[in-house]
């Protein structure tokens, strides 16, 4: 955005006509209107009272460039880092100074070059990195201000990681601040200053959680999605959803009873008959197992509450009464393996050992 139109566009926001402003900077109406129209600038003079009558920076105020798009920015990125393969660090360091310079309000940009030269000083064995650090931490902090939530959280943990390197585990503490306490980074950041800070035992917990927190968000989201599936009348993807489901039960030691739990709505909705005897059988003798993860290793560290017999009973009682559900197993009727897995009084769920 050229200067003119700064101009323009912040006294509309404020409220002011051209006469006004000419008045409250002592100069002339036509003046004010040449500045709009892009045919003279304001003396330097006046930059400043300018800027405070607008309410704006200077930065903002002489950014004569439009705001980066995406592309725009991932253009500067890979020059950035094809410079690096020719040019030694300083080199880079200094074009990217002056890259923020003419671009000084895409945070977006000044943050991704930050991270950068983060990383590559770093890796420089003959560098003397920490000459960079106040100009480096500088850019995350005006990254930080930024009003987007992603480029903060993003400036936020850039900080992190530079205190927790520094060992000041005080200042890096502060940054977590900067993240939704439903953040899975605020947790992993959290760990990470548990276990530098020689807490094991919470670093591990607080591992564990994120880890059994994520699995309900996954395992939340994959069902949602086979169920839209089904609906769609979709039965080869809600099949295979419905996998993912019973795999990622596997991997997070949910229990067999959850490794089949999802794949039943698919075989209902198939009027499966051969497999729907089959889910239900396993889920039958695995009710059990729907506190597996309570003993499991990837928890060890966490506190659970155990579940009690009676609440386990009853459970198991309104499982067994939804599959004589005659209405959604209608299809089912007739079959006779079927019958007697479902009214047997020989069957006795609540003796199941299966894990």
């Amino acid at each position: 955005m050229k200067i003119a139109q700064v101009i323009r566009k912040y006294r509309k926001e404020a409220g002011l006509t051209q006469e006004e402003m000419a008045k409250r900077l002592g100069v002339t109406t036509p003046a004010v209107n040449k500045w709009e129209n892009g045919n003279s600038y304001p003396d330097i003079e006046l930059l400043a009272p300018l800027a405070r009558l607008l309410h704006i920076s200077l930065d903002t105020l002489l950014s004569f460039k439009e705001d980066l798009t995406s592309s725009e920015i991932d253009a500067i990125i890979q020059k950035m880092d094809s410079m690096f393969n020719e040019e030694e660090f300083e080199k880079v360091y200094e074009w990217a100074t002056e890259k923020i310079k003419e671009y000084p309000n895409c945070n977006m940009l000044i943050w991704q070059m930050a991270v950068i030269l983060d990383a590559r000083r770093l890796a420089e064995a003959n560098l003397d990195s920490e000459k960079y650090d106040e100009q480096i931490n500088t850019w995350y902090e005006i990254a930080l201000r930024d009003e987007n939530e992603e480029i903060k959280r993003h400036a936020a943990d850039s900080l992190f990681g530079f205190y927790l390197r520094k060992k000041d585990y005080a200042k890096a503490e502060e940054y977590l601040q900067y993240f939704s306490e439903n953040d899975p980074m605020k947790k992993t950041n959290q760990a990470r200053l548990y276990k530098e800070q020689g807490d094991i035992e919470n670093a591990f917990k607080t591992s564990e959680n994120l880890l059994f927190t994520e699995y309900q968000t996954l395992n939340c989201t994959f069902v949602f999605m086979m169920v839209m599936a089904i609906e769609e009348g979709d039965i080869q993807t809600a099949r295979y959803l419905a996998e993912k489901v019973g795999a990622l039960a596997g991997i997070f030691e949910m229990g067999k009873y959850h490794e089949y739990a999802a794949m039943l709505d698919v075989v209902c909705a198939e009027k499966n008959e051969e497999e729907t005897y089959h889910i239900v059988e396993q889920l039958l003798n695995s009710v059990d197992t729907l506190h597996n993860f309570q003993t499991s290793k990837l928890y060890q560290h966490m506190t659970f509450r155990k579940p009690e017999p009676l609440v386990l009973e009853c459970l198991k009682e309104k499982l067994w009464n939804g599959f004589r559900d005659e209405k959604a197993y209608e299809y089912m009727k007739g079959n006779e393996a079927w019958e007697k897995l479902i009214y047997s009084k020989d069957i006795d769920v609540s003796n199941s050992t299966i894990n």
